[in-house]
């Protein structure tokens, strides 16, 4: 029920308040224009100044998120790398300059540099044939030793001359590990990387520029000062270079006072400044100021004379919204009291504390309504959602943990990672947890036991960063990849098999090959290389076609698998041709032995769709000598193969470090 407030003014108390009003306003006006005016021009240069370092804030985390871009993009090429091609500079020349001209406008070279910082390929020629050497330097240990992606500080380039920034990445070898550095550099003026920032400039003489850490500029509206360090003494350097963030009044190198401003790149150390004239800034201020004397003047002038007609009829609608609000709040009315149908600002009041008070309740509704959606989907995602406190104990969690651990949503908060999944998944995901908790978004993958049975869970931390900066927690998503990790494995095997012979394929002979050599070299024993081929192969294709041809090949392997050791690696290079990694050989007349046996297993008739057929092989061995690589072993057991052809096929040769022996 509505009730009515107390009426504590009186006509003659309205007459009175009017005259009073009459008066104060007069008075009060001016004062407070003139006060107002006074504060505005005192509080005005923090106004400006805290709107400058928000603009340069929200600048420097453009161009960090420009500059993980660049990092990222260059880890991109480099994983893309195949790893046998890192022998082969001629194949790792070609795959840069197939990709090259994507980034020709972003970065002036592409070179990669072996795991000794020598340069392997540079696309673009130092000349004089220069080779670059950047071991020791900081683009290429950092790489190496963290594993990451780096952008280094400015250099002068050694082809334009013009500052630059080097972008390096890690390049894995098959077996992971780092072998060798892509590095691409890019220049800051000539990319536009920096000039997509330019329209943020305060004011129309204000600019931004670009610094180093020692002060050295990276970026400047007069090129005239590029690369030159600026004066400690002008802009309140010294104070940004001894890592002050926010905004100072200073004066700069033309004498002119100004508002700088100074914030950090994140990512690079590099520091984002900019610069505000002072007179520029406060010339509307100036403006206001004469403007507002007058306009206030002649404001409280008819105020005073209005103020006695219109507080007897403002007063009255007012106190009657006062009431409703009160029968609100006190007695339990219904909100529709406060539809007014009055059509001036206490109609409008009214009405708007309707609209707030039911768009509140609406609100309220729509919230708890949302809540009941995000918790639905969140607990029938087959994905582990959760929230992890600065004491990496979980605070929240959905359905999924008690699906795959057992464990309900309101008994996993308060549990740590460890608790729920153990030490040893704790101990995986350790080092992208706190990565996240220091302000970085990571991976994780973790290996572990999950309802018997082996699985592989792999996914992100985002931390939630807040307005300070300051990391509040961490947000977890994590799924199933057993699956896809079975499947990438059986592909792994499924490319170093020829799938017709079911023998090593010529990547697998590369790769075993390579590792033979090494432990051979590394504990000196003996290691050859037999390499043969089927005798008239054309022949038979041409008679019987390609099918009967395939039979020939693959019980052609199955009887030089049979007719080698066990410690023997058989491979198809391609076509008819085969070989056959000999290790752990005790002599050349071990391995004449071995050619012996391979060459009779295959003078037995081999059954086909075609019948019956005679088919024979050729067989050339090659005995390693200490530093002979791969590529001179092969061309050595290759010859051998010839001489025996030479001699009528169905044979064997035997050569080495002296003459060739054929039988």
């Amino acid at each position: 029920m509505l009730t009515r407030g107390l009426r504590l003014m009186p006509a003659n108390l309205k007459l009175r308040m009017a005259c009073v009003a009459a008066i104060l306003v007069l008075v009060a006006t001016l004062l407070v224009t003139l006060a107002s005016l006074a504060v505005a021009e005192r509080g005005m240069k923090s106004v400006i100044g805290d709107q400058q370092y928000a603009m340069l804030a929200s600048a420097a985390s453009f161009m960090d998120d420009r500059i993980v871009a660049r990092v990222a993009q260059v880890e991109s090429l480099a994983a893309s790398l195949p790893p046998e091609a890192s022998g082969d500079p001629a194949a790792i020349r070609r795959i840069l300059e197939a990709r090259g001209p994507m980034w020709e406008h972003e970065y002036l070279n592409l070179i990669l540099l072996d795991a000794r910082g020598q340069q392997v390929v540079s696309l673009r020629s130092f000349g004089n044939d220069r080779r670059l050497d950047a071991a020791g330097l900081e683009y290429f240990e950092r790489p190496m030793k963290s594993g990451r992606g780096f952008m280094s500080r400015p250099v002068v380039s050694r082809i334009s001359n013009r500052k630059i920034v080097i972008i390096s990445a890690p390049v894995f070898d098959a077996g992971g590990k780092r072998a060798g550095v892509l590095t691409a550099s890019m220049d800051l003026q000539a990319t536009g990387f920096l000039r997509q920032i330019s329209a943020l400039k305060p004011g129309a003489s204000g600019y931004l520029f670009l610094m180093t850490p020692d002060g050295t500029m990276i970026d400047h509206p007069d090129p005239r000062r590029l690369p030159q360090p600026i004066g400690l003494g002008a802009s309140g350097l010294d104070r940004a270079l001894d890592g002050f963030e926010g905004w100072v009044e200073a004066a700069g190198l033309d004498g002119r006072p100004s508002i700088y401003a100074y914030q950090r790149l994140r990512t690079t150390g590099w520091i984002l400044g900019a610069r505000y004239p002072t007179e520029e800034a406060f010339a509307p201020l100036a403006e206001m100021r004469r403007n507002a004397i007058f306009g206030a003047t002649g404001l409280a002038l008819a105020s005073g004379v209005l103020a006695w007609a219109v507080v007897f009829r403002l007063l009255a609608p007012l106190q009657r919204l006062r009431d409703r609000i009160r029968a609100i709040r006190h007695d339990g009315a219904d909100i529709a009291v406060l539809h007014d149908t009055r059509r001036d600002e206490i109609g409008e009041l009214g009405n708007a504390f309707y609209q707030l008070m039911a768009e509140r309740e609406n609100a309220e509704g729509l919230r708890a309504a949302s809540e009941k959606r995000l918790r639905l989907i969140t607990d029938n995602l087959p994905v582990l959602i959760a929230y992890l406190d600065r004491d990496q104990r979980f605070r929240f969690g959905n359905a999924t943990f008690e699906r795959w651990f057992g464990v309900t949503p309101e008994r996993l908060v308060g549990m740590s990672i460890a608790e729920l999944m153990g030490e040893d998944a704790a101990r995986q995901g350790a080092g992208s947890l706190e990565g996240a908790f220091a302000g970085h978004a990571t991976t994780c993958q973790m290996r572990l036991r999950l309802q018997g049975a082996a699985r592989v869970l792999e996914g992100v931390y985002i931390p939630d960063l807040q307005p300070d900066g300051s990391v509040a927690g961490v947000y977890a998503l994590k799924h199933d990849m057993t699956h896809v990790k079975e499947v990438e494995e059986q592909l792994t095997r499924l490319a170093r098999i020829d799938t017709l012979t079911g023998l090593a394929n010529r990547r697998s002979f590369n790769e075993t090959l390579q590792q033979a050599l090494a432990r051979a070299a590394r504990h000196e024993r003996a290691l050859a290389l037999a390499y043969l081929d089927v005798d008239h192969f054309k022949r038979i294709n041409d008679s019987h076609g390609h099918g009967v041809g395939d039979e020939v090949l693959k019980e052609f392997g199955e009887r030089l698998r049979a007719g080698v050791r066990a410690s023997d690696t058989p491979a198809r290079l391609s076509g008819d041709e085969f070989v056959v990694i000999l290790e752990e050989i005790g002599s050349a007349a071990e391995a004449e032995r071995i050619a012996a046996k391979i060459v009779a297993a295959m003078r037995a008739p081999f059954a086909t769709g075609a019948g019956m057929l005679a088919v024979s092989a050729s067989v050339g061995v090659a005995l390693w000598r200490q530093g002979q690589d791969e590529d001179a072993l092969l061309a050595a057991a290759d010859g051998a193969l010839y001489v025996a052809k030479a001699n009528g096929r169905d044979g064997y040769a035997v050569g080495g470090g002296g003459p060739i022996d054929t039988r």
